[in-house]
């Protein structure tokens, strides 16, 4: 659960922008508490350190305070997370949060999925034929960087995506959430 959190305000804060050339702790613990609509106040963020980066682009580390409500099914049993809270937000189900999480990861696979198809495409536009290769591994070898610029895996939740041969075509496969082939969550492209 922690690491679920620490991955969304880690992306959040990745995709909002930061100007100026230096980036100030204060900045940063601003732009943090202000991501979304959440009503975080800046004494919740915490910069543990800001890791350089080089032209456009650096890495802050930092510690948001969350609640977590916790609960059990019975007085004897054992305690579980079923709520998280952000700031001054209402209380948001586990279920909620990890749903949330899953359907970011499945769009961001379903683009990497994506670019994978169109670097197939774009060598088979250029040498008539399709890659030759039985893994991810050995297609991504052929078509990067020359035929897509992203170096392309994994999938969103760092499962290796598989891939199968149809015809003189290729369909990739992320085996989704739980990791497992074959069961609902799995993602084919093209479908």
């Amino acid at each position: 659960m922690n690491r679920a959190v620490q991955l969304v305000l880690i992306a959040a804060f990745l995709a909002s922008g930061c100007g100026g050339a230096r980036l100030s702790h204060n900045e940063i613990r601003k732009q943090v508490a202000e991501l979304g609509t959440s009503t975080l106040i800046p004494q919740a963020v915490s910069v543990r350190r800001i890791v350089g980066g080089s032209g456009n682009r650096l890495i802050a580390e930092t510690t948001v305070e969350l609640a977590f409500q916790f609960e059990r099914d019975t007085p004897g049993s054992p305690w579980h997370i079923s709520s998280v809270r952000l700031g001054d937000q209402n209380w948001i189900s586990v279920s909620e949060l990890i749903a949330a999480i899953n359907e970011t990861r499945r769009k961001e696979t379903v683009a990497a999925l994506r670019k994978l198809d169109a670097g197939v495409k774009a060598y088979q536009q250029r040498n008539g034929i399709p890659p030759s290769a039985s893994t991810i591994t050995a297609l991504s070898d052929v078509l990067h960087p020359q035929y897509m610029t992203d170096l392309v895996l994994d999938d969103a939740w760092g499962h290796p995506l598989e891939i199968e041969s149809v015809g003189s075509n290729f369909r990739f496969r992320s085996v989704g959430a739980d990791g497992r082939r074959g069961t609902s969550d799995d993602i084919m492209y093209p479908e």
